[in-house]
């Protein structure tokens, strides 16, 4: 070999078994600077054919390469091959890091194992001063109360959230915040270790006050991987961007309901006291909620009506770890659409935000009958690599779009509040009390509800 600093790549995790598809792609990082062998390992690649490597400049990414694989040996001269055809990107405008105390917030329930992973990829950050608290929703067991003990760390505490879903779940996190920004992942994620310190830059502008970033696949082996993959496309825009009701990107009709451009729950942050201001999180809504889903979409877009600014930074990753089954995919695919349409439900229900939906229910309607069809089609004729390549997804979406308006009246039913802090904003604590483990919950209906999906994305 003639290479010196890289021989050896590792998947970002280890791995859960062999590639099932011919689609699978090994997922790994690469760095523009390294000098890479003749002949590079690529651990754990067994049945991989192809390899997808995200590329960075030290921090800052630059794009995806894919490579072939053959025995576990990715050719160095092809990875430098593909790293000379990325385009550059622009810097950040800032030049100095903004980093102020954050609280991470990480909601979970009864998925202890995962969470575990989501926390010691936390506890590695590369950041000056944060906290971690684990928001433990509506749990049956104390698994994840025993496993923080075990951490014995100042940095992680956990609390515990009586009313089942994830919006509830982050407004306990918000409460429990002892810094005035807060950042959202999910316990189906790992974060790079610089994920903190780049999410947190654009909130250097006062303007900001949500900043999303990037959510590539962290394993790409089965077919229904694939198929989510391409389906949520929450790693294929890699541009940096700003997005202001008064200076919008663009001039497309549906802005600012656009909602597939802005990102995703599993990797965000916001400003605390702003967040008291929009009343925090709509409890209806969010997984482990009859609705299931829209609880992020519906935050991103309220924070841009408001009046305020909502960044994506790319150089932010949170790798998210996508259901491996079919029958997983067809669920979740089933919970998006009610969510979807819960949210729309309550869009046309909402006197500041339906004359904006109005305006624009033409182009809206054009836009989702042509995603679902082009996604119903691709199921039908077998294609693995749309959007939805397995069959059926499609149609238990569209189901679950018509049923959001019954979720979300389910919901309200409830006493599922759409802005729980309308009337409370509490100040930051320097350090909030440790509760004590509350005992295992009993689920009921209401708990039951959107149970098998826990309270991640």
């Amino acid at each position: 070999m003639t290479g010196t600093r890289v021989e050896v790549l590792h998947p970002i995790l280890p791995a859960a078994g062999a590639a099932t598809t011919d689609l699978a792609r090994w997922i790994g990082e690469a760095q523009i600077g390294d000098d890479f062998a003749d002949e590079i390992t690529a651990t754990d690649a067994q049945g991989y054919h192809r390899a997808r490597l995200l590329v960075r400049d030290g921090r800052a990414v630059r794009g995806y390469i894919e490579v072939g694989v053959e025995d576990a040996t990715i050719l160095g001269r092809e990875v430098r091959r593909e790293m000379s055809r990325l385009p550059q990107r622009p810097a950040p405008t800032t030049t100095e890091d903004f980093t102020p105390p954050v609280t991470v917030v990480v909601c979970t329930r009864d998925r202890t194992d995962q969470v575990r992973r989501t926390i010691e990829s936390l506890l590695a950050l590369d950041y000056p001063s944060f906290e971690v608290v684990v928001v433990d929703n509506a749990a049956s067991t104390l698994d994840t109360w025993r496993y923080i003990d075990s951490l014995d760390d100042p940095r992680v505490r956990v609390i515990h959230a009586s009313v089942p879903g994830l919006a509830a779940a982050r407004n306990r996190g918000l409460e429990s915040a002892a810094h005035d920004i807060v950042a959202f992942t999910d316990d189906d994620v790992v974060v790079d270790r610089q994920w903190l310190t780049c999410l947190i830059q654009p909130l250097a502008d006062a303007d900001v006050a949500c900043v999303t970033g990037l959510v590539p696949a962290a394993e790409l082996r089965t077919p229904a991987q694939v198929a989510f993959e391409q389906r949520v496309h929450w790693s294929s825009s890699l541009d940096r961007r700003v997005y202001r009701m008064t200076q919008p990107r663009d001039r497309r009709t549906l802005f600012p309901f656009r909602v597939g451009d802005y990102g995703t729950g599993a990797n965000f942050a916001v400003r605390r006291p702003v967040a008291f201001e929009l009343g925090g999180f709509d409890e209806a809504l969010g997984a482990g909620s009859p609705t299931r889903g829209g609880e992020d979409i519906d935050w991103f877009v309220r924070t841009i009506v408001s009046g305020r600014a909502l960044a994506f930074e790319p150089d932010a990753i949170a790798w998210h770890q996508h259901r491996d089954d079919d029958d997983a995919l067809a669920t979740q695919a089933h919970g998006y659409g009610i969510g979807l349409g819960a949210w729309l439900t309550k869009v046309a229900l909402d006197r500041d935000l339906a004359p904006l939906a109005l305006a624009r229910a033409g182009a809206a309607i054009g836009h989702l009958f042509t995603s679902f069809y082009s996604r119903t089609a691709a199921a039908a004729s077998g294609d693995r690599t749309g959007p939805t390549g397995l069959p059926g997804a499609a149609r238990r979406e569209l189901a679950g779009l018509i049923a959001g308006p019954r979720a979300l009246l389910t919901a309200r039913a409830q006493g599922r509040k759409p802005k729980p802090f309308q009337s409370f904003a509490p100040t930051p604590a320097s350090r909030p009390a440790v509760a004590a483990a509350p005992e295992p919950a009993t689920p009921s209906s209401s708990a039951a509800a959107g149970a098998e999906e826990g309270v991640s994305s």
